[in-house]
């Protein structure tokens, strides 16, 4: 049986700071940038530069958690991996379902924050692999996944608010109409399956491995497309 756990005053400070530093961030980032007169290709690098600072920042604020849970996955890597397995089949199999539906409902609804994404790094397909990889994946998982489970502790109301934190900040911060808002829904399957991974294994590494693995066939098919295109 879970034991609940009893959130200090400390730890719920730390978990509003790291919200508040997510999303103050990017607009700290492009004051610097703007004051600096920084132009052209070097915002994109500068800006992934200081992403990958944020994601180092954050993971420095979880790192006894963070490690914790990699050397418990390295040591029961295989039943950790399988158990987190079956959760990522069902609902993979439930986020295509639903996305299928979605585009036949709603066949010119566009999904802007997929689109902005790889129109951003196509001119540099390097910096969209690693950044699909590595950034997004530990940055969202454990600003939307390991600072909400520190004061949710049922399972369900722990699953739902963090998949919708996650598919909201999409939302508005990507979409710019009702019809590509819509897309937002089969991202809240994907990030309440991460969610329920994450709860089941009690390891915020496994749902990380997860969304890389995911992240991972979009990366593929845009390398290949501009493989396609440059030959």
């Amino acid at each position: 049986m879970r034991k609940e756990k009893k959130v200090g005053i400390p730890t719920l400070y730390i978990s509003i700071c790291v919200v508040l530093l997510y999303f103050i961030w990017p607009y700290f980032v492009n004051a610097i940038l703007a004051v600096l007169g920084v132009k052209g290709d070097a915002i994109l690098y500068s800006s992934l530069s200081a992403n990958f600072l944020l994601m180092f920042l954050i993971i420095g604020i979880y790192f006894q958690g963070v490690k914790a849970d990699l050397i418990n996955y390295k040591k029961n890597f295989k039943k950790l991996f399988f158990k987190g397995g079956k959760i990522f089949v069902i609902g993979i199999i439930i986020y295509m379902i639903v996305s299928v539906i979605i585009v036949e409902l709603f066949p010119n609804a566009s999904n802007e924050s997929v689109d902005s994404l790889l129109h951003i790094y196509d001119k540099s397909p390097f910096l969209l692999l690693i950044s699909t990889l590595f950034y997004f994946p530990i940055v969202e998982e454990l600003v939307f996944k390991k600072t909400f489970k520190n004061f949710i502790s049922n399972k369900w109301v722990f699953v739902i608010v963090t998949a919708f934190m996650n598919g909201i900040f999409e939302v508005v911060f990507s979409y710019s109409d009702i019809t590509g808002i819509i897309n937002v829904l089969p991202l809240i399957v994907f990030y309440g399956m991460l969610s329920y991974i994450y709860y089941e294994t009690d390891n915020i590494t496994v749902s990380i491995s997860y969304r890389m693995i995911f992240n991972l066939i979009p990366c593929i098919g845009a390398l290949l497309n501009v493989a396609l295109i440059l030959l």
